[in-house]
């Protein structure tokens, strides 16, 4: 399998997901923000439901979601994303922080805001399994700061609360973007850790 999505993957990729997100299902951009979610959690996760939510449908045990070559470019992009966020430590791809830098003008490009709509999505998707592995102060932290980012996605709609501050309402965007860059290197944490022999959380290496 290839280490990295060429050029033409993508292009391929971002075709059928844009066909997905018609029928409930995800863009590319959204897609990558929800598997960014899904490699915080420290155990490992069933592919036929990570990709049947990509694609909006019911996961099913002997069928995948997608034909084989769009199947094992999801695989690429899961294992790519997965190298981004263990090895490089980068949650939020580097293409988007020119978008974070938007928000100063009080802007929220649609990239940034699907990728974070997927972020929000996968934290949805897992809100179990976040219960499951967390102690009740653990997990509203993560579902504060997926909720956050949740929020930010909204600030370019035409809700009422999302127009009021493109025309200057609080928050600032000085503290939005700390806010952000807190929640992300929180979420980023968890990524980092490792479990023990019955899959429960084991003491964390600060040195990682």
């Amino acid at each position: 399998m290839k280490e990295k999505l060429t050029k033409h993957d993508e292009k391929r990729l971002t075709e059928v997901l844009n066909e997905c997100a018609q029928h409930g299902g995800m863009d590319l951009l959204q897609a990558k923000g929800f598997l960014a979610h899904l490699h915080c959690h420290p155990r490992t996760l069933d592919p036929s439901s990570w990709s049947s939510a990509i694609a909006g449908v019911e996961p099913e045990k002997e069928y995948w979601p997608f034909e084989a070559k769009i199947m094992e470019r999801l695989f690429t992009l899961f294992n790519q994303l997965h190298d981004e966020v263990h090895l490089k430590q980068r949650l939020m791809p580097l293409e988007m922080s020119e978008h974070l830098d938007a928000l100063n003008q009080r802007q929220v490009p649609q990239p940034l805001r699907h990728w974070l709509a997927g972020f929000m999505t996968g934290f949805l998707f897992l809100k179990e399994a976040w219960q499951e592995l967390l102690t009740d102060e653990q997990f509203q932290e993560v579902e504060s700061c997926a909720s956050l980012l949740g929020y930010v996605a909204t600030l370019g709609s035409d809700e009422e609360h999302a127009v009021a501050w493109r025309e200057g309402a609080e928050p600032e965007p000085e503290q939005l973007r700390h806010a952000i860059d807190e929640a992300l290197a929180y979420m980023h944490g968890w990524s980092q850790v490792k479990l023990d022999d019955d899959g429960e959380l084991a003491p964390v290496n600060s040195g990682h």
